[in-house]
């Protein structure tokens, strides 16, 4: 039986650096209303690797969102969050089927694509401008939750650009993307209880990083009252173009690591 209690065998270093990136990503999901896995995956994913990364972003992703989940539910507009929602289980369900397909070191490097093919798309400025109903909503949400699923990151920068593209209220349209990040992330950890995917050791590390996250979103909303986006959003595009490109590496080194052991012999 495992110890519930019992936390990962970390360094003070590691556990210093799990809470410094908790802080960061619960920083960029508070001050955009999105995006913040996309800093909490490939930093975790470097510290511990990409399965007990997503056990511990998906734990403190959900936590640390029910801070901010109340208010949200009250403006955001239901028809449109429950079909696109509806969308998200089933995409993210076909994704993740896919991605455990697939060897470790391909998975940390699929992971590392998807954050610099995400960011890409954030720095191109890009959004939806097509109709918005419960069809395209429930369209739109499946492919970006296959899209998440198969690269194995519960994020929603994609799904902040599509109801970007609504003509309402910003406040309406955070509640909105807050909402479907939360069943994003539901979604993730519904199918890992199905399929015995979470460890406990990182199960509770996954709480305990819900503070600093926790910390960092309501840092991220301060934020977003007075610090202008000219200032935030290029660091914010650095560090992630940064720690995809760091993923994708290691991934490489890893396989070319492995090919030269397995010639040796």
């Amino acid at each position: 039986m495992y110890d519930l209690l019992q936390l990962p065998d970390f360094s003070h270093l590691q556990f210093f650096l799990t809470c410094l990136v908790a802080f960061g990503g619960g920083l960029i999901r508070g001050y955009t209303g999105f995006a913040g896995a996309l800093l909490l995956l490939p930093g975790f994913v470097l510290i511990m690797g990409p399965l007990p990364a997503l056990n511990v972003v998906i734990i403190s992703g959900m936590v640390g969102q029910l801070i901010i989940l109340p208010n949200a539910i009250k403006r955001a507009q239901k028809n449109v969050v429950l079909s696109y929602g509806g969308g998200i289980f089933l995409g993210v369900y076909l994704g993740l089927y896919f991605l455990f397909q697939r060897d470790i070191p391909n998975i940390t490097f699929f992971m590392g694509i998807f954050i610099i093919i995400a960011t890409l798309i954030l720095i191109s400025g890009w959004k939806y401008k097509g109709p918005i109903n419960n069809y395209t909503s429930g369209s739109f949400g499946t492919g970006i939750g296959f899209f998440a699923g198969f690269f194995g990151v519960p994020t929603g920068p994609l799904t902040g650009l599509f109801f970007l593209s609504l003509k309402e209220d910003i406040k309406i349209i955070q509640a909105n993307i807050q909402c479907i990040v939360i069943l994003t992330v539901l979604a993730f950890f519904t199918y890992f209880y199905f399929i015995e995917g979470f460890r406990s050791d990182y199960l509770l590390l996954g709480l305990i990083m819900s503070l600093p996250l926790a910390i960092g979103l309501k840092t991220g909303q301060y934020l977003f009252n007075f610090l202008p986006e000219k200032v935030f959003r290029p660091i914010t595009y650095i560090c992630l173009m940064s720690l995809g490109s760091s993923l994708c590496f290691k991934a490489v080194s890893y396989t070319h690591l492995r090919a030269h052991e397995t010639s040796l012999h």
